[in-house]
């Protein structure tokens, strides 16, 4: 609780240094993502009979928060986390060998955790400010999967970097619109593409709303 009270207590003494010398902008953000990749998984090659449960909707949500260190007039380094999840809602209703399977409405997830850090670039300055920026990005992912094989196996897993090593090294870019409240705080919208270098491949889209404080 002491750590709280210093944390509030370092932003009221920020809060009486002016917009336009502040130097540190903290972001909170949260919104869509369309992520390419949970809707690309092959489920009809493989032994037969089988059933594969492993694409998720294209769709899903995203969350996560920057810092923003200004080196000049127009131009900082940025660091941030954001974690985005897609689901998709499974049926099934068969016989597995001489045992009955029945799933219902059952959710599986892909998680992506984006560890990133780069540099943005003030384009415009004015009633609203328009930026760009661009960076290194590591995503850490899990993926739940539900595989029915022949008369004799069902496999609910979940593949993540502990049990697969499942990350991937890449590459964002985005813009982002933002607005001044008052002195210190700024409304944004911000969209963003993440491409995944390590596999070739793009990864996903997100779109967010953000509340940004400067200090």
């Amino acid at each position: 609780m002491k750590y709280c009270f210093h944390f509030l207590f370092l932003l009221i003494s920020f809060s009486n240094v002016k917009a336009q010398d502040s130097r540190f902008t903290l972001e909170v953000n949260y919104g869509l993502n369309g992520n390419f990749f949970v809707t690309s998984y092959d489920e009809i090659s493989g032994p037969q009979p089988h059933t594969y449960f492993y694409n998720k909707n294209f769709l899903g949500t995203i969350g996560g928060g920057e810092l923003a260190y200004r080196i000049s007039k127009k131009s900082s380094i940025i660091a941030g986390y954001s974690r985005s999840v897609n689901a998709g809602k499974k049926n099934f209703s068969g016989l597995v060998g001489n045992a009955e399977v029945y799933i219902n409405d059952f959710k599986i997830r892909h998680y992506n955790n984006f560890y990133y850090a780069g540099y943005k670039y003030l384009l415009n300055k004015k009633k609203i400010e328009f930026s760009i920026d661009i960076g290194p990005v590591l995503v850490y992912s899990s993926s739940q999967d539900i595989i029915i094989e022949g008369a004799d196996f069902i496999g609910i897993t979940e593949s993540n970097f502990k049990n697969s090593n499942s990350v991937e090294g890449g590459l964002f870019a985005g813009i982002h619109l933002s607005k001044s409240i008052d002195k210190h705080f700024e409304l944004g919208l911000k969209v963003r593409g993440y491409h995944l270098i390590s596999v070739a491949s793009f990864e996903a889209l997100t779109l967010t709303p953000t509340l940004s404080y400067k200090f």
